[in-house]
């Protein structure tokens, strides 16, 4: 385990049209305050290295 890091188990909530799972939050214990959520795609055997924002935390959320 990461230092600092929190882990948040989600749970999709499902239907017969699909599913939905809230990543974040405003009543999370770890919300901030709002910035930006995006999604990215690694392609298999690929590494992206962190990197450092002086004013700024990053939230993340892994999916397998």
């Amino acid at each position: 385990m990461i230092h600092g890091v929190k882990i948040k188990e989600l749970a999709p909530i499902s239907d017969g049209r699909g599913l939905l799972m809230e990543f974040s939050r405003d009543d999370d214990d770890v919300f901030e305050k709002f910035g930006q959520v995006y999604l990215t795609l690694v392609k298999r055997g690929t590494v992206k290295a962190w990197h450092f924002h002086e004013l700024q935390n990053d939230h993340f959320i892994c999916v397998e």
